[in-house]
């Protein structure tokens, strides 16, 4: 299956519901005042696929970007997508950005539109050097900020738009994601997620997380683009760091990294965390899981394995993958063996009231929101390629 493919068709093929909103999906933006390049669009997915936009060939998540040293220049993932699940009536359902798999709109697992284009702040303002000075905003947090929204409905919070197997949460998602060009805060883009629940039911329980199809690779060693280039998808491993900083905070970071590093060109994570929101740290939960690219039935590790459904998309992202023991795991419990993993982080519960007194569930009432804030971070190996905890 050809995964590049996907972007090209969700700008051509949208169903009914989507065209009759009159906003086009924007998936041409990219944070580029930092060293981290991640496109942002506007229907919940992140990255573009390695796909060349008008013959051009944009950053996906790409570190470093903004340097003339072709060993720098490494992508880290081809998408990545929210998903966001909660229980309503009893019954548990989930809306995605993007699943394995899935390249045309209207299939299940692409199940955000666009209701908004993407706006562009900066609170850069003074140097005629700098072009994001043209986005100068008083109200902006960052060097550039993107702000879009997008759903899961159609034309009401119950219009599933004719997608296979969708049953809608009712939900409105307003995304701005912040990028700064300090040399101390260039390595990450911060996503801030504020969901509505448009419908006239309350959501229990809600979890929100990011599926990431990572294959870190640096497309001047492995080219991607051309005929022979050597890239490949099946030599990465994954993690999840639950170690604590000096300031004993936890860190609860999923990555990838490739496994030998390309000879040096690809020695660099890809991670995802979550920052915060609305819920208060303590009664929130961090989860990982991970999987081979559309393998639902691994009989290496049957534990890992794809979900095929709403109940088991939200299983996957209201608890974590059991680790393992033996010759078939690294010393962290997860799997050792290099393959085209996705890996999905996710946090929760989220609302805006608390369901039980010691605040170990929550509800969104309808009409209100709540608030996630996730991190994509990217960084060098420290030191050697010896695999090493100091690395």
């Amino acid at each position: 299956v050809n995964r590049l493919f996907y972007i090209i068709i969700v700008g051509i093929v949208l169903p009914y519901p989507i065209m009759a909103q009159s906003v086009s999906d924007v998936y041409d933006k990219y944070t580029s005042v930092g060293q981290l390049g991640l496109t942002v669009t506007n229907f919940g997915v992140l990255g573009n696929g390695w796909n060349k936009i008008d013959g051009r060939i944009l950053p996906s998540c790409q570190y470093k970007q903004n340097t003339e040293i072709l060993r720098d220049q490494v992508e880290h993932f081809s998408y990545a997508g929210l998903w966001v699940g909660g229980i309503v009536n009893g019954q548990r359902r989930v809306s995605s950005a993007i699943v394995d798999g899935v390249f045309e709109s209207g299939q299940e697992g692409f199940e955000f539109s666009a209701v908004e284009n993407i706006d562009i702040e900066s609170s850069i303002s003074s140097t005629s050097l700098d072009s994001i000075a043209q986005y100068f905003s008083p109200y902006a947090t960052s060097h550039q900020d993107f702000k879009t929204i997008f759903r899961d409905y159609g034309a009401d919070p119950s219009d599933d738009m004719n997608i296979p197997n969708h049953t809608p949460l009712g939900i409105d998602v307003r995304l701005k994601s912040y990028a700064w060009n300090f040399s101390f805060a260039d390595a990450f883009v911060i996503l801030s997620y504020t969901i509505k629940n448009q419908s006239d039911q309350t959501i229990e329980n809600l979890h929100a997380g990011l599926w990431t199809d990572a294959s870190v690779a640096n497309m001047n060693y492995t080219n991607k683009y051309e005929p022979g280039g050597g890239f490949t998808w099946y030599d990465n491993l994954d993690g999840y760091d639950v170690s604590s900083d000096d300031s004993q905070f936890n860190r609860d970071i999923a990555y990838q990294y490739d496994v030998d590093g390309d000879d040096g060109w690809a020695q660099s994570y890809i991670g995802i965390t979550w920052l915060g929101g609305n819920v208060p740290r303590p009664y929130v939960q961090s989860n990982y899981n991970q999987w081979v690219w559309t393998n639902s039935n691994n009989s290496s590790y049957p534990v890992y394995s794809m979900p095929l459904d709403d109940n088991e998309r939200y299983q996957k992202l209201s608890s974590s993958v059991a680790k393992g023991t033996g010759p078939e795991y690294g010393a962290d419990g997860y799997p050792n063996e290099p393959n085209s993993w996705i890996f999905l982080f996710s946090a929760g519960p989220f609302g805006s009231v608390p369901i039980e007194n010691d605040s170990s569930s929550w509800e969104l009432p309808s009409g209100d929101s709540c608030n996630i804030v996730m991190a994509v971070v990217t960084a060098k190996w420290n030191g050697t390629g010896d695999d090493s905890p100091e690395r």
